[in-house]
């Protein structure tokens, strides 16, 4: 199976992200393929994990834009957002996804929770040279075995794989082998951002409003809040901001939906009250918006 034939079989310019198989992996990915959606950004479904082996890249991973060089790690959310921006010939990446329906067979917010913090603050990760080939290797071992036969990648598998390359990452930043991370903050904090950040995906176009995640956590107001912005910089009102907008852009880039069904679908019940939402946070009104993509 190619890299294209992994992707669900819909307009690829109105689909989200996904991939067919509960697991693939690919070890040598190119700047051709990974134009595929350099176009338009576009929301993920599946979660994606890649190794920049050379090269390098700009990319808009949900509201953040990063230059990605060589040996950097991109821990890609289910939920999250993609507009890859520019690209360098020689850009070498291995890969590896999993599908929307694997994850939700497996506890994946529970594996990922020792690193949730670190994914919000920003999902790219400088290795060091020592890491980065562990990555590559442990890349390059698992293609080999789907290549052998594809049977072979059972759903336990697929599942090891994927809580090995999360623990690896979490091992390096405590080992200090990630440029920029360290373990600060204790784990209750890290388990109450992992499960906001999962309601917040699941939630965010119907719950707008701080206090329902607050109430879901169990904890008051101000305390939820305070965990939000001292575990990942951000406040928990930016992070519901940063996917009602980013979904907001998708949608007007990728569908042809009126402004006013898209402001549906985001929970606002006036567009009026949409437009001037999405033109605090973007400078434009929504319709600005889709025409300076169009143009």
């Amino acid at each position: 199976m190619t890299f294209k034939d992994s992707l669900r079989k819909e307009d690829k310019r109105k689909a989200p992200f996904d991939v067919s198989a509960d697991f693939v992996v690919y070890e040598n990915i190119g700047s051709d393929l990974m134009g595929y959606y350099s176009r338009f950004p576009c929301k993920l479904e599946s979660c994606c994990l890649c190794y920049v082996v050379r090269g390098n890249l700009k990319a808009t991973i949900n509201l953040g834009t990063f230059n990605i060089v060589a040996n950097d790690f991109v821990v890609l959310m289910p939920g999250g957002f993609l507009q890859i921006h520019e690209m360098s010939d020689d850009t070498l990446i291995s890969f590896e996804g999993y599908s929307s329906s694997f994850l939700k067979k497996i506890n994946f917010w529970k594996i990922f929770a020792p690193i949730m913090q670190y994914v919000i603050k920003s999902p790219v990760f400088s290795l060091d040279t020592d890491m980065g080939n562990f990555y590559r290797d442990s890349f390059s071992i698992m293609t080999r075995v789907s290549k052998f036969d594809p049977s072979f990648m059972t759903h336990s598998i697929a599942q090891s794989a994927l809580v090995v390359a999360i623990d690896m990452l979490s091992n390096a930043i405590s080992h200090n082998m990630v440029k920029g991370a360290s373990l600060k903050n204790s784990s209750r904090d890290q388990t109450i951002v992992g499960e906001f950040v999962q309601l917040a995906l699941e939630n965010y176009r119907s719950e707008h409003k701080i206090s329902f995640y607050a109430h879901e956590a169990s904890l008051t107001l101000s305390h939820f809040c305070n965990v939000i912005s001292k575990t990942t910089g951000m406040t928990a009102q930016q992070i519901i901001m940063n996917l009602i907008i980013m979904d907001a852009k998708t949608q007007l880039i990728n569908t042809d939906y009126p402004v006013q069904a898209i402001a549906h679908t985001l929970g606002f019940t006036s567009p009026t009250t949409f437009n001037r939402y999405f033109k605090t946070y973007t400078g434009m009104t929504p319709q600005e918006y889709r025409n300076s993509i169009d143009n």
